[in-house]
């Protein structure tokens, strides 16, 4: 029985950048050890059981997709991922790469966000839905642990936000990475927590 206390009224559900270039054999970023992590995780299965869940209790679900255009047009080549990113060619609007994996699709009552950064925040609609919904607490799954997923949470903590990463909802290249962020980073910035403790709390 977990302590973890939430109310599902004031909860959302982040779904972001578990898309098939991202966590999938043969995508973009297939050579990074990210499929492997993911597969490790199992994270498809429970960010799928977790979305459900939300689904069933009221609590908005919220894709956030990394989305560019051909070319990349208009990304900021300033840090190491976003140069990766446009030489890999992937994440491209329409592609195969740029969907979501299966089991992951937005169903109807979902809110998708496109982005074309690592945080969740910056330069998308996304704080207009939590707003639009009086949503206050944002639980954060996805890829990739120490990015997306750490920047979002970090960022939305300072906006004043109640950030909830349960971690096996998420996954990066390596445990190790993963852990890192786990266990150190993200401890001062959010409640760090499992996919079952959370389902259960939202269940009450």
């Amino acid at each position: 029985m977990s302590d973890l206390s939430l109310d599902a009224s004031r909860c959302a559900l982040i779904i972001q950048d578990l898309q098939n270039d991202v966590i999938t054999e043969g995508g973009a970023f297939g050579e990074s050890g990210s499929p492997g992590h993911a597969a490790e995780q199992n994270v498809v299965d429970n960010v799928a059981r977790l979305a459900d869940v939300c689904r069933a209790n009221g609590v908005p679900v919220i894709h956030v997709w990394y989305i560019v255009e051909e070319g990349a047009p208009g990304l900021k080549l300033n840090a190491p991922l976003f140069e990766a990113l446009k030489g890999t060619g992937g994440l491209v609007r329409d592609t195969w790469g740029a969907a979501p994996v299966d089991g992951l699709e937005a169903q109807a009552g979902d809110f998708v966000v496109e982005k074309m950064r690592m945080s969740a925040w910056e330069g998308t609609k996304l704080e207009s839905v939590l707003a639009g919904t009086g949503r206050d607490t944002v639980i954060v799954t996805g890829a990739w642990t120490n990015m997306s997923v750490e920047h979002t949470a970090r960022t939305g903590a300072d906006k004043g936000y109640h950030m909830v990463v349960p971690e096996n909802g998420c996954s990066t290249m390596s445990a190790d990475w993963h852990n890192a962020s786990i266990n150190y980073a993200l401890q001062n910035v959010c409640v760090v927590t499992d996919v079952d403790s959370v389902a259960e709390a939202l269940i009450g």
